[in-house]
């Protein structure tokens, strides 16, 4: 309990000092906005050559891009920090969070909220409660939403975390392996039966985005009577985060300070 409540006011103190640039936040939640509005862009293009993919409509897929972009929105507000791990191993930096009387990884996740995450939270809350309200879902489904976000965002960040350790061994200032799990993020938006098996089963089993949003999507609109579909988004978030922080400290015993 005493390191949540410094992992609280770490967070709170971080946050409170990026709110101080207000057109930073302005400009942060335009441009989230907007890459997430050219996406569906690209979405109604789509649907203006075909009434369904592989028998989701469109209001069926703008669920899943609301679901993907609030995943991404959380992640980015509490734990955006890992993608500065990469220089910080070259610089040197990570040295003083290693000294710090805290567990190093929960610590330096939630220590760098980023503003443009309201934009993504805010545009894909609208795009979820249009696509709920349109078909009529009951309340049940709008209820287990922030449900699968929040697993979302654990899942996600976990992919993060695990590509991000590789750094410890593979040294260099630069974070291309975090584009991995990013771009996968991205490819989750849609729905997973429209890929080929290798990458449909990589969706759901070794990188699980499709836990969060393409199993709900499957049970909320009567594409599977397993409600597993709902249920098993919190199961895989736990396991996920255990094994985050397993590779974490496999990382943290590669690593070797620059020294002086």
């Amino acid at each position: 309990m005493k390191n949540f409540d410094i992992y609280w006011a770490t967070f709170k103190a971080s946050l409170q000092a990026k709110l101080e640039y207000k057109l930073d936040f302005a400009l942060g939640l335009l441009t989230s906005s907007m890459l997430q509005l050219a996406a569906l862009g690209f979405l109604w293009v789509i649907f203006h050559q075909t009434s369904n993919l592989q028998g989701w409509t469109q209001a069926e897929v703008i669920f899943l891009f609301g679901l993907t972009a609030m995943s991404l929105g959380a992640s980015e507000l509490f734990f955006n920090h890992i993608w500065m791990v990469p220089y910080y191993i070259v610089m040197g930096d990570l040295d003083r969070l290693l000294v710090y009387p805290v567990r190093s990884l929960p610590f330096l996740l939630i220590s760098r909220p980023e503003l443009h995450s309201f934009g993504n939270l805010l545009t894909g809350l609208a795009l979820t409660a249009g696509s709920l309200w349109t078909l009529h879902m009951p309340w049940q489904d709008w209820v287990l939403v922030p449900v699968w976000v929040l697993c979302g965002s654990v899942i996600y960040t976990s992919a993060l975390v695990v590509f991000c350790s590789f750094s410890f061994k593979f040294v260099g200032p630069y974070g291309y392996t975090l584009m991995i799990p990013h771009t996968l993020l991205q490819a989750s938006r849609y729905p997973l039966s429209i890929y080929p098996a290798w990458v449909h089963y990589g969706l759901l089993f070794l990188v699980p985005y499709g836990v969060f949003n393409y199993l709900p999507g499957n049970w909320v609109f009567g594409k599977m009577l397993f409600s597993a579909g709902a249920f098993l988004t919190p199961l895989v978030a736990v396991v996920c985060a255990a094994v985050a922080e397993r590779v974490w400290n496999w990382g943290l015993k590669h690593y070797q300070s620059t020294g002086s």
